[in-house]
């Protein structure tokens, strides 16, 4: 083989070994860019369980996302943290989410400390710290986990940046329609001495206990922060049977006055009155995620 051959045949195998390596490190950088952001997306979402232990006792936590804000999801009494399985994929996709179970609740362990709001909300703070989620926060509380929503923000004034509340139980609803409407509340007396009696719900059955407790520390609390607010409230839900998804059913009514009550004293807070059931991230998980994302947009 002549020398010019050689050279023209070695210059060929370069240039094809140059052109192999271009058009395999191209096809890495679009697999890694189409793939490898997916899976990264997959990860970043993935809902990851960590158990921490709180006062000798374990509690579960559910966390995905990640973000400058971490939103904490309050679940109701009576609920755990499934109760928001509807909105805790979609806010992970742009931030970090913590729901968690209160002892006594699936397999957050039962604990001998008294239930009531300041407890629970105590508890909560330490949970956070002790997984490794540093403020700031934006609280999400429904129903009666509102009320300890608000007593985290009392107590914690600093590490609160936003507050969401999803229908949440009004301090002085009860005390009210026991004085205007007590035949009304005769089936919710039956079903409190159910949850009071029973052996096979101890989460629900130890809040129930300190339930006054709880509204009088969420009443308190109004006084000890002025944390943005958005406040959704449902039209009706609140009553079981045929008057439940009517809104001039005394119960309803007066859930809704007490809440629009509560909110016109407040600074910082905007309400939306929903045409929906009492179960809003159930029924309207759109506008439950709008409320949340709205404020993070507003806090930046």
């Amino acid at each position: 083989m002549s020398r010019q051959i050689f050279e023209v045949t070695l210059n060929s195998s370069i240039f094809s070994m140059h052109l192999r390596l271009v058009v395999s490190m191209a096809v890495y950088f679009y697999l890694h860019i189409v793939y490898g952001n997916g899976v990264l997306a997959q990860q970043t979402n993935r809902k990851d369980t960590v158990q921490v232990t709180v006062d000798d006792h374990k509690m579960s936590m559910y966390v995905a996302g990640t973000g400058k804000y971490t939103v904490v999801l309050e679940a109701g009494g009576s609920s755990n943290h499934r109760c928001y399985r509807t909105i805790d994929t979609s806010l992970a996709k742009i931030t970090r989410v913590v729901s968690y179970d209160r002892p006594g609740y699936l397999k957050s362990e039962i604990c001998n400390k008294s239930r009531d709001a300041i407890t629970i909300a105590k508890e909560l703070k330490e949970a956070l710290a002790t997984g490794g989620y540093p403020p700031p926060y934006i609280l999400v509380g429904w129903s009666m986990g509102g009320s300890f929503a608000k007593v985290f923000c009392g107590l914690y004034p600093a590490d609160v940046a936003g507050l969401v509340l999803i229908d949440p139980c009004p301090e002085d609803f009860y005390t009210r329609m026991q004085k205007e409407h007590p035949e009304l509340m005769k089936e919710d007396s039956i079903y409190m001495q159910e949850i009071l009696t029973s052996t096979g719900r101890p989460g629900e059955r130890e809040e129930m206990k300190a339930f006054d407790t709880s509204m009088h520390q969420a009443k308190l609390s109004d006084a000890a922060h002025a944390t943005p607010t958005t406040l959704l409230i449902a039209s009706y839900g609140k009553i079981p049977g045929d008057g439940e998804k009517d809104p001039n059913n005394p119960m309803n009514l007066m859930w809704v006055e007490e809440l629009k009550k509560w909110a016109s004293k407040r600074p910082n807070l905007q309400y939306s009155l929903l045409n929906s059931g009492h179960h809003i991230a159930k029924e309207h998980p759109a506008l439950v995620i709008k409320a949340i994302t709205d404020m993070i947009e507003q806090l930046k």
